[in-house]
């Protein structure tokens, strides 16, 4: 599933500074990533989306679309409940459509037009995104930031039942390019090609607060 590149490569073709939606993505695709326990991951590759006993459906779920930071959030699959990173390749009609009705996690003068509006937006929202700091290969805080988006409710029901199209573990290959990093080898990491992704309708990125693609 993953179309790999180096890591200067990687960062040669991201800007270095603003909001994005960092990501592996094709015309028709796009790579989001999760962590969990063996027993919900296990559940997920077997089935090829997700359920079993150990998985709740009544809380929210986040999508990572940025690799490294899920490898941040995770701690490269070694933090407790996070020992599976899950790649899913999702149908970009379903991820557009996501974007499409999110309401930020937090208030932003430039979306909404008073904290109220935003308040009663956020609680009646079955999606939310929220932009955080992308930090590099290295573990350092970057002036770039990417977003996760957490969707429950009617929205994580329809995500799991119509927009999944693969799910791969992908924890054997993020625990070999950590070691060459840990061996100070990062020149021969392979990571996710990914770029700043744009929505079929440009007009969403302002309702994230995103910054501008130019296409």
């Amino acid at each position: 599933m993953l179309q790999l590149e180096s890591y200067s490569e990687h960062e040669h073709h991201l800007p270095s500074k603003g909001k994005f939606i960092i990501a592996q993505f094709d015309k028709d695709s796009i790579v989001v990533y999760q962590a969990f326990k063996d027993s919900i991951a296990d559940y997920a590759l077997a089935n090829q989306k997700f359920g079993g006993k150990d998985y709740d459906f009544n809380r929210m779920t986040w999508l990572k679309p940025s690799f490294l930071w899920m490898m941040y959030y995770s701690g490269w699959a070694k933090k407790e409940n996070q020992e599976n990173v899950l790649a899913i390749r999702m149908k970009r009609e379903g991820f557009d459509e996501i974007l499409s009705s999110a309401v930020m996690s937090t208030f932003y003068k430039e979306v909404y037009k008073d904290n109220n509006d935003w308040k009663d937006k956020f609680l009646n929202s079955e999606i939310h995104v929220q932009w955080e700091h992308y930090y590099d290969l290295f573990g350092k805080k970057t002036d770039r930031y990417a977003a996760k988006i957490g969707i429950k409710g009617e929205v994580q029901t329809q995500y799991n039942e119509e927009w999944i199209l693969e799910i791969e573990n992908v924890t054997s290959y993020v625990k070999e390019q950590q070691k060459l990093l840990q061996a100070d080898k990062s020149d021969l990491l392979q990571i996710p090609h990914e770029r700043a992704y744009a929505p079929s309708d440009l007009t969403i990125l302002k309702k994230i607060d995103a910054t501008t693609i130019s296409l």
